[in-house]
């Protein structure tokens, strides 16, 4: 009473101030400049509205977001307090965190402030909802009062038991139900699968009866491990997981036991057919303390694996075969008896595994080299008697097959075309050496056509020569074999297979004895003063035409000598070594391949397994290939060509003898040039003429030094007679840059036509200058 009495005292003070008149008024403008004035001073701190018409107090803003948040139930988002309250979104977020930082009680969730008593309502919501259902869960409560799931879940979770009526799933946090719905539920689950007697999808059962997922495999395990229900699960809580009623499983376990038993395997197949869904997991189970072996298709014990294992140490021990599959039950694949056996066998290293199923000693093979140790010896000198020939061409393998300058300078004309003007790079003219690729589509196919031709000639021959050098087919052999007394019981596989094994070993020893032989018969004779006098030969004439390149390229600078001496050594220095090497090797009975065909690697690979004192002078011949100096590859070349080792004799030409070289491979370049018709080739081969023509040196040039090469005869060749050099050399560098370009299809051929009519003209150039060249002579 007392209150409203003050009430009425305050209301009685304010309307008697209201009718009074002032004395002094302040005008709007007065106030705006008094409180500018006092904000500007910082006496006070005040927050102007969005359209300035009105002032608030930080405390004022605070006190009316807490009121708006109250009005609209404990729950608002700061976007419409902004509106509500037409201030500034940073002043609302600013009081906004204060708020939350000062009261414990209040929340900032998504740009919305929750109070508890908003919590608290949807709290006993979610309550009636639970108890409506049965069953609730955090991620539909979150699709309906949109909240983040963990923030909802905190605060559900800590309601749980005093505003909401519930328990939490043990196993999914995320799930809430009533004890009621649990019990239903369980007691449903459990009158389900009392009545199961074999083996069942729980998937299909928690289908056809609407279990809840979440809740049902929890309930279903309590219920199995408690012993309530009798069986088990298999498969976990994966989609094809199967409960097994214990009377199936005893069932089936006196099955599998019994059988494992009598037998030492179990069958996987078997397994599955009996509902066991992964076999090797269950048997694992099953028996723990036993030694089991798994295989493809089944499982075996320690007593399969004792009498396989006995077998072959037998085998071993008495040097003979022995076949396992017969000893195995019939359902054994025979991959999984190879994987016994070579489980078996790394107890055992000197057996070996045959045709999968068959295991036999290392000295059960070898000792069928044995019948044919003599037969080796006799086929060997009856072949060298019979065709020398063929001996004689694999002992001459020391010379090889390659193309050189002879003495005479005459060549074979296919090794004029590959060597493309003696050491013409294979790559044509150009500055990067590629112009041979403008060869028209027509003689590409036409030359592979040729090399294919060539190729299956050369592959014929090859396997008439394999055959005739070996010691026996492989099919000779097997019937050999099975004329054994002691190998008539074999299987005919497994008889093929020791063929196979001692086919190799007696052709290679087959090869040494013919070489032995023919080496024995021949040593003394003039077949070896001939096969040394075509070594000389080839080495000479090489070593030849190399001194003729080296005085050509001296008239270069020093750049392009650079890359002249680089190129000689990749080429012809290389094949000399190549030939040095084969021929070294051979005479100490070295297996090599063709001189022609040796690589670095090949190269250095033969020198390695050769004696030290030859090792030591071949590594340093080996070596200067790679360097930059000719006179250290002629030292090291002097050394192995010497009469105590090769005994090879190496003489610079005479000047009479240089001129008739250099004439020679004029000519044969000049008839080169004649027939060629591709411009970039043409090019090359009459700039090395050329030079030949005004300097009397020749070089060993690469397709791209040609450039260099023109600039170097500029100075020997008339004004318009360069510029046609220079002008075919730009035309086919310009060939080059539109060249498989189907878009310039026609400019290819434009081109490539005009270069055509220019390479006739510089031929002319170079048959005159040959014409101009004798008549000066003659003179």
């Amino acid at each position: 009473m007392a209150d409203w009495e003050e009430v009425k005292r305050l209301a009685a003070d304010f309307q008697r101030a209201q009718l009074s008149v002032a004395k002094q008024r302040l005008s709007e403008r007065n106030v705006i400049e008094l409180v500018s004035k006092l904000v500007n001073l910082k006496l006070i701190d005040v927050i102007y509205t969005l359209d300035g018409k009105e002032y608030l107090t930080h405390q004022e803003l605070y006190k009316e977001i807490t009121d708006e948040l109250l009005v609209n139930g404990g729950r608002i988002n700061l976007v419409e307090l902004q509106q509500l309250l037409n201030v500034d979104f940073s002043h609302i977020e600013t009081k906004a965190s204060e708020i939350i930082k000062h009261e414990k009680n209040r929340s900032l969730v998504l740009g919305q402030l929750i109070d508890i008593s908003y919590l608290d309502k949807i709290a006993e919501e979610i309550n009636d909802r639970l108890q409506d259902q049965g069953h609730v869960t955090i991620p539909e409560l979150t699709k309906l009062y949109d909240l983040p799931a963990d923030f909802l879940s905190e605060h559900i979770h800590q309601r749980v038991g005093k505003i909401i009526h519930g328990h939490v799933d043990a196993y999914d946090k995320d799930v809430i139900f009533t004890a009621s719905f649990i019990t239903r539920m369980k007691a449903q689950i459990r009158g389900t699968f009392s009545a199961i007697t074999r083996p069942t999808v729980i998937q299909s059962i928690m289908s056809r009866h609407s279990f809840q997922e979440r809740l049902f495999y929890s309930l279903l395990e309590d219920l199995v491990n408690t012993g309530r229900l009798a069986g088990s699960i298999s498969g976990g809580r994966q989609e094809k997981a199967l409960y097994i009623p214990n009377i199936y499983s005893k069932s089936q376990n006196e099955w599998v036991d019994s059988f494992y038993k009598q037998n030492g395997y179990l069958e996987y197949d078997s397994l599955i057919r009996l509902g066991i869904v992964d076999p090797k997991s269950y048997i694992k189970r099953r028996f723990k303390g036993e030694a089991m072996t798994y295989l493809g298709t089944c499982c075996i014990g320690a007593a399969i694996n004792d009498q396989v294992e006995a077998s072959v140490e037998e085998a071993d021990t008495n040097n003979t075969w022995i076949d396992i599959m017969p000893l195995l039950p019939s359902i054994f694949s025979t991959d999984d008896v190879k994987q016994i056996l070579t489980e078996c066998t790394k107890k055992y290293p000197h057996t070996a595994i045959c045709c999968d199923t068959i295991v036999t000693s290392d000295k059960f093979i070898q000792k069928w080299n044995e019948p044919f140790k003599d037969l080796v010896i006799k086929k060997a000198e009856m072949d060298v008697r019979n065709n020398p020939s063929l001996f004689s061409n694999e002992v001459s393998k020391i010379s090889g097959k390659l193309s050189m300058i002879d003495n005479s300078g005459k060549e074979d004309r296919k090794d004029q075309r590959r060597k493309k003007a003696a050491g013409v790079s294979k790559s044509g003219g150009g500055t990067q050496g590629r112009e041979v690729k403008t060869r028209s589509t027509k003689k590409r196919v036409k030359a592979q056509e040729r090399d294919d031709s060539d190729d299956d000639v050369a592959t014929n021959l090859t396997k008439e020569k394999q055959q005739a050098s070996q010691f026996m087919s492989l099919e000779e052999l097997e019937n050999r074999l099975k004329e054994q007394t002691e190998l008539v019981d074999c299987p005919d596989n497994f008889i093929t297979e020791i063929a196979l094994q001692l086919h190799r070993p007696l052709t290679r020893q087959y090869q040494e004895a013919a070489k032995s032989v023919f080496l024995t018969q021949s040593g003394t004779g003039t077949a070896r003063k001939k096969t040394h006098g075509e070594l000389q030969e080839k080495i000479s004439g090489l070593w030849t035409s190399c001194c003729l390149f080296e005085k050509g390229m001296k008239q270069f600078n020093e750049e392009t000598s650079a890359q002249l001496v680089r190129h000689l050594m990749k080429t012809v220095c290389t094949d000399i070594t190549n030939i040095v090497v084969s021929a070294v090797a051979t005479e100490h009975m070295m297996s090599v391949q063709e001189d022609t065909q040796l690589t670095a690697e090949g190269r250095a690979a033969i020198i390695v397994k050769l004696p030290d004192n030859l090792q030591q002078i071949l590594i340093k011949l080996h070596t200067t290939l790679s360097g930059k100096s000719l006179e250290e590859f002629n030292n090291q070349l002097n050394i192995i060509c010497s009469p105590e080792h090769l005994g090879i004799m190496l003489k610079k030409p005479d000047k009479k003898k240089e001129r008739q070289l250099m004439f020679n491979q004029r000519q044969v370049l000049l008839e080169q040039l004649k027939s060629e018709t591709d411009p970039a080739v043409a090019l090359h081969l009459s700039s090395v003429i050329l030079l030949h023509t005004y300097t009397q040196n020749i070089v060993h040039i690469p397709g791209k030094c040609v450039p260099q090469l023109i600039v170097f005869l500029k100075s020997y060749l008339e004004a318009d007679k360069y510029d046609l050099l220079h002008a075919q050399q730009d035309l086919i560098m310009k060939i080059m840059k539109v060249q498989g370009n189907e878009e310039k299809k026609e400019e290819f051929l434009s081109l490539e036509s005009e270069a055509k009519l220019q390479m006739d003209e510089i031929k002319k150039v170079v048959v005159m200058g040959k014409k101009a060249t004798v008549q000066m002579t003659e003179n």
